[in-house]
């Protein structure tokens, strides 16, 4: 029995060793790569900056909302930092649809983050000015999701490619 727990120890360290990279801190570091910015829609950056910040947004994303959100559009990510999963989830979207359905889907988790806000401001009417500046930095977001969408332009991807040398 020891034997085999050896055994089992060992081919674990050595899989380790193998696979995994650690970091001066020890760490260990499972290779994934950073998205390409190319590869992402050009509003991004604003979009993580406003979306995941709660002083802006009036809500606090958190991983697993992230990862339901990207279930539901089964696209499903990895649980990991909550810029990267937002990064992965807008990967590759090329349409108003597809970006219109994931806007969709955080509207819903937010939806659900302003009915406790309106229960607990009810319930607790001395806390109702903090939580509706809350409820109106979402409604500041939805905007925001809605001069998305409008400003988005769909990619066609069977277009000619723009020569800028004719």
């Amino acid at each position: 029995m020891n034997n085999n727990l050896d055994s089992l120890r060992n081919e674990f360290e050595q899989f380790v060793a193998e696979k995994c990279s650690t970091s001066e801190d020890g760490s260990c570091e499972t290779g994934e790569e950073e998205i390409p910015e190319e590869e992402l829609p050009y509003f991004t950056e604003e979009l993580s900056k406003k979306l995941l910040a709660p002083e802006y947004s009036g809500v606090n994303l958190s991983r697993i909302d992230l990862k339901r959100i990207s279930d539901e559009l089964d696209d499903s990510v990895a649980i990991q930092d909550r810029k990267r999963m937002l990064k992965a989830i807008l990967r590759h979207k090329q349409t108003k649809e597809e970006l219109k359905s994931i806007f969709d889907m955080v509207e819903l988790h937010m939806n659900g983050r302003v009915l406790i806000y309106r229960e607990i401001a009810e319930a607790y009417p001395s806390s109702a000015d903090v939580m509706n500046s809350y409820i109106e930095k979402v409604d500041r977001m939805r905007r925001t999701f809605k001069r998305i969408i409008d400003d988005f332009e769909d990619m066609n991807p069977e277009a000619e490619p723009i020569h800028f040398d004719d």
